[in-house]
């Protein structure tokens, strides 16, 4: 018996091929929308426990992000003895700090710090902030979390800010405008002054902060923004600059939410100031116009920034003698003396900070080093800590910018200007280079 086969013909065989796809998209499209269907409750939910969950487990994929390089540039020993002889500058004295408002982990150390603000203050009436009643308890309520995206600390917590005066900018809005650059590693306490005050709220930014402020400012029901040091043990990635948002203290302790780690962290005094005193102990406060008298009464002679740099002068020689080797506070002097144009000593102040070892990540965050060096005409010397730095991470606007002023200072025009184009293109809004731009071409 002879077996016949059966041949398709060409249109068949495209009919068939049609339709096995079209199948194929059926099923994708069925599984996509079940997918969906499971996933919008638990979006809708806004569950915190979810999105640690999430957070955690992007932080572990971060984990295998490459490195940035350490710089391995030093500063030169110069003019350090300028520190050592010169008259103390303080013609306002400072706040007698007690022992947790200045970074002492020992007994010992407080006794020292306090002695040696005493003796600057001798002979001087003393500058306090006004008496506010405090309860031994607050917490705000009505912040609503926010997990960070990648490197995005200062647009996260400043929406976490706003979103207890009722406003939803959060990350996704603040961030196109603070960071333009998503790989900008850091967005500075004034570029997020910038966006509140643009959106119409109130906001300071001061230096050399005590607890007991913070602690005054929860109690008139508003939070307050600190800049510390944040080295989280399961990012893997060594000392770098965040922002805690301070929503509440009891007894011994703050209440801050973190963008990173979660809402409701809890941190004791000691240790909150121990990571604030690395940025000098910088606070901002967002509020409401009818907030603005109690806001002028915490911060008090502080509002004035003379008052405020001499003040924090004070308090970092006192730190150093209660620790010679304690970087942060040589680091501070500088960054204050910076304040009251006294750039020699300042370049002295960093120059010995740099040589107690700064943790390496500290010019993505401040600038004060840059300053003093160009003011003091140490063009090579911004040029090589520039370089260094960038070497790290290019995404620093605020570096290229210095290193344009001292090519510009040095004749190196051409170079100038790039470097100059550089941090724009980093950041259309960093205005220092835009203006340098701009008096160039006049």
């Amino acid at each position: 018996m002879r077996r016949t086969l059966y041949v398709q013909s060409p249109r068949a065989r495209r009919q068939r091929a049609r339709e096995q796809r079209n199948f194929v998209f059926l099923l994708l499209l069925l599984g996509a929308l079940v997918a969906f269907g499971l996933a919008l409750p638990l979006a809708q939910s806004q569950s915190v426990w979810l999105q640690q969950k999430y957070f955690a487990a992007r932080a572990r994929v971060q984990e295998f992000f490459p490195r940035a390089e350490q710089p391995q540039y030093v500063a030169p020993p110069l003019s350090v003895a300028v520190l050592e002889n010169d008259p103390q500058p303080v013609s306002v004295p400072t706040r007698v700090a007690q022992g947790k408002d200045v970074q002492a982990k020992s007994a010992d150390a407080t006794t020292q710090v306090q002695a040696a603000q005493l003796a600057l203050e001798s002979g001087h009436a003393q500058t306090t902030t006004p008496s506010l009643a405090l309860p031994s308890k607050m917490y705000l309520q009505g912040v609503n979390w926010e997990a960070q995206w990648w490197n995005n600390c200062g647009p996260a917590t400043l929406g976490m800010y706003l979103s207890y005066y009722g406003r939803a900018d959060g990350q996704r809005l603040i961030a196109p405008f603070t960071k333009p650059d998503p790989e900008d590693k850091n967005v500075s306490p004034s570029e997020l002054a910038a966006y509140a005050s643009g959106i119409g709220m109130n906001v300071v930014v001061r230096e050399n902060g005590t607890l007991e402020q913070l602690k005054q400012i929860l109690a008139n029901e508003m939070p307050v923004l600190i800049e510390t040091a944040f080295d989280p043990p399961r990012a893997k990635q060594g000392w770098m600059g965040h922002y805690k948002l301070l929503v509440g203290y009891d007894e011994s302790q703050f209440t801050f939410m973190d963008s990173y780690n979660g809402p409701d962290q809890k941190i004791s005094f000691a240790e909150a100031d121990n990571d604030w005193r690395a940025f000098n102990r910088l606070y901002l406060i967002v509020y409401p116009k009818d907030k603005e008298q109690v806001v002028r009464e915490i911060v008090g002679a502080d509002w004035d920034d003379r008052v405020m740099y001499e003040n924090a002068v004070a308090r970092a020689r006192a730190e150093m003698q209660a620790n010679p080797n304690d970087a942060f506070a040589y680091f501070n002097l500088g960054a204050s003396l910076n304040g009251l144009a006294q750039y020699d000593q300042a370049a002295a102040a960093f120059d010995r900070a740099r040589l107690l070892k700064l943790p390496w990540r500290m010019m993505w965050y401040q600038f004060g080093a840059y300053r003093a060096y160009y003011e003091t005409k140490r063009y090579d010397e911004i040029l090589a800590l520039a370089d260094a730095t960038l070497r790290g991470a290019e995404n620093l606007e605020e570096s290229h910018y210095y290193r344009g002023l001292a090519l510009q200072a040095l004749g190196r025009d051409a170079e100038a200007r790039a470097a100059f184009e550089s941090a724009l293109r980093l950041n259309k809004n960093f205005s220092p280079a835009q203006e340098a731009l701009d008096a160039w071409g006049s």
